[in-house]
C-alpha cells in the first residue's frame, strides 16, 4: 500500500508531452495579456513540467522556472523543458524559494493540499511582481473544510484536502489591498474514471446538474482560478 500523500506520483509515468489539460489552456487564455515577449514565468508545484512545456509550445520567447518539493519531480521537469530553470522549493514553508520576483506565476492543483491558505498566498505574493494565477479547487460558499484522507487500513499517514471559501481567501487578500479576482470553471470534456487509484477525479452526470467532477473523497470539484495583481 503506498501512502496518500503519494498519490500525485502518477506524474512520473505519463508523458508530460502528452495533448494538453483542458485547464492548461484555461489558464493561458486568462493569463494571455501578461505573457508579453520577455515576461519571466514561475509555475509553482510544476511536477513534471507538463504545464510549462504547453506554455512554451504556445509562447516561444517566455523566461520559464518552475518549482516543486519533489526532486524527483524536478529531475524530470528537467528533461520536459530543457531551457527553463527548475528547482526543489516549498510554496508552503518557504524554504528555498526564487530570490527574485516573476512577472506571471502559476499554482494548479496545489492550494487544496496546503494546511493554511495565509501562508502560502503570502509565499506566493513574496515571489510575484505582476500577475499570480491559483488554479485548484475552492467552495463557492461561505464555508471552510478542513479534512484529511487516509487510506483504508493506513494508519499511519494522511494528507489534507482542504476546501477553502472565495470569501475567505477574499477577505484575506483584501487585508493586505491585494486586488484579484476568481474566474469559476467546469470541465468541458467528460473524463471517465479509468484508473485504480480512486483520488483521481472522474465525471458524473447528474439529471439535475449536469456534468460533476468527484474523486474517491465523494467531493464536489468546484474548480476556479484566482488572479491576484501584485
Amino acid at each position: 500500500m503506498y501512502k496518500i500523500q503519494e498519490h500525485n506520483g502518477f506524474y512520473l509515468h505519463e508523458d508530460p508531452r502528452c495533448p494538453p489539460k483542458e485547464f492548461f489552456k484555461f489558464l493561458v487564455r486568462l493569463a494571455e495579456p501578461q505573457l508579453s515577449t520577455g515576461s519571466t514565468v514561475l509555475d509553482i508545484g510544476c511536477a513534471s513540467g507538463a504545464f510549462l512545456h504547453y506554455l512554451r509550445s504556445v509562447h516561444s520567447t517566455l523566461g520559464l522556472a518552475g518549482i516543486d518539493v519533489s526532486p524527483q519531480f524536478i529531475a524530470k521537469a528537467r528533461e520536459t523543458v530543457p531551457d527553463a530553470r527548475f528547482s526543489v522549493g516549498d510554496i508552503n514553508s518557504g524554504d528555498h524559494l526564487p530570490s527574485e520576483r516573476f512577472d506571471v506565476v502559476f499554482m494548479s492543483g496545489v492550494n487544496y493540499l496546503l494546511p493554511d491558505y495565509e501562508v502560502w498566498l503570502r509565499n506566493l505574493l513574496s515571489v510575484t511582481k505582476g500577475s499570480a494565477y491559483v488554479y485548484g479547487l475552492f467552495n463557492p460558499e461561505d464555508l471552510d473544510i478542513y479534512s484529511t484522507v487516509r487510506r483504508s487500513g493506513d494508519k499511519t499517514s494522511s494528507t489534507p484536502w482542504n476546501l477553502i471559501s472565495e470569501k475567505s481567501i477574499s477577505i484575506f487578500l483584501e487585508s493586505l489591498n491585494v486586488r484579484h479576482k476568481f474566474f469559476r470553471w467546469t470541465l468541458p470534456i467528460e473524463n471517465p474514471r479509468t484508473h485504480a487509484d480512486p483520488m483521481r477525479s472522474w465525471t458524473i452526470e447528474t439529471k439535475d446538474s449536469g456534468m460533476l467532477v468527484i474523486n474517491g473523497t465523494q467531493t464536489v470539484h468546484r474548480f476556479a482560478a484566482l488572479r491576484m495583481d501584485a
